[in-house]
C-alpha cells in the first residue's frame, strides 16, 4: 500500500502542497481509490515506480500521474588508483556558496522539474539552486568538490555518504562556458580517492540525459536499476 509524505521543503518553490508518494501501488480498489484522492487535491505529488513494474505504473497513470522522467542509477566498486589530476579542484569552503548556487541555478536541463512542462523553467533553476545552498546551511550533504577556475567556482559536486559505504552524487553541475573540458570528471575522481572511507560511487541520472550517461559509463559505472518518475498536479493541471 502507498504512503503519503509531505514534503514541505519543495512546496515553498511551487507555492502549493507537494506530496511525495512512496511504498506500493498494489493495484487494490483502497490504493486505486488513495491515488485518485491525491489526483484530486489541490497539491503536486510524485512518486519512483521501477521500470520492471507495469503493473504499477498503469495504477498511477490510471489516477492521473504522467510520466516525466525514467531515472537510470548507475554503480561503480571503484575508479582506477592512478588518475591525472586537474587542477582547481578541491572540497569546497564556506565563501565559494554564492559561485555554487550560481551553477546550480543554471546548470541543469535534464532533472525531473526541468522535465516537466507544468513547472516554469525559472521555477526549476531555483530548486536546483537552493538545493545546492543547503550544504553551506548543514541541510543536505556530507562533501562538496568544486572546481577553481582564477577565482571563480566553475563546477561542483554534491555528495551523500551512506551508512553502506556507498557514496552517492546528489548532484554536479559545470558552468557553461566550462563544458567539455572534463571537470566533472575531474571532480568524481577527487570525490572517489579523497572522500574518507569509501571509493565505492553511486548516481542517479535521466534516460534524456545522454552526455552524463557517456559520462559515468566512461568512469566505469555500470547500470543498475532503473524507475519510472511520475508526477500529478492535480485539477488545476488537465493531464
Amino acid at each position: 500500500m502507498i504512503e503519503v509524505h509531505e514534503d514541505r521543503w519543495l512546496q515553498t518553490f511551487l507555492g502549493r502542497s507537494a506530496l511525495r508518494v512512496t511504498g506500493s501501488a498494489d493495484g487494490s480498489d483502497a490504493c486505486r481509490a488513495a491515488l485518485r484522492g491525491l489526483a484530486q487535491r489541490d497539491a503536486f505529488s510524485y512518486a519512483r515506480v521501477p521500470t520492471s513494474d507495469p503493473a504499477a505504473l498503469d495504477v498511477f497513470q490510471a489516477a492521473g500521474f504522467r510520466v516525466v522522467d525514467t531515472t537510470i542509477t548507475l554503480e561503480t566498486a571503484g575508479l582506477p588508483e592512478s588518475v591525472e589530476e586537474h587542477a582547481g579542484v578541491r572540497f569546497a569552503r564556506s565563501g565559494d556558496a554564492a559561485g555554487v548556487e550560481a551553477v546550480a541555478r543554471e546548470g541543469f536541463a535534464y532533472s525531473r522539474f526541468h522535465l516537466d512542462p507544468h513547472i516554469a523553467k525559472a521555477t526549476a533553476d531555483e530548486v536546483k539552486a537552493q538545493w545546492a545552498a543547503n550544504f553551506f546551511k548543514g541541510a543536505r550533504g556530507d562533501h562538496m568538490v568544486v572546481v577553481d577556475v582564477a577565482g571563480r567556482i566553475a563546477g561542483f559536486l554534491q555528495l551523500l555518504a551512506g551508512n553502506d559505504g556507498m557514496l552517492t552524487i546528489d548532484l554536479v553541475a559545470v558552468a557553461s562556458d566550462f563544458r567539455r573540458r572534463g571537470l566533472a570528471a575531474a571532480m568524481i575522481r577527487y570525490a572517489a580517492h579523497e572522500c574518507a572511507g569509501t571509493r565505492r560511487l553511486r548516481v542517479g541520472t535521466q534516460a534524456a540525459n545522454v552526455a552524463s550517461l557517456r559520462l559515468y559509463q566512461g568512469l566505469g559505472f555500470v547500470v543498475s536499476a532503473t524507475a519510472y518518475v511520475v508526477h500529478c498536479h492535480g485539477p488545476a493541471v488537465r493531464n
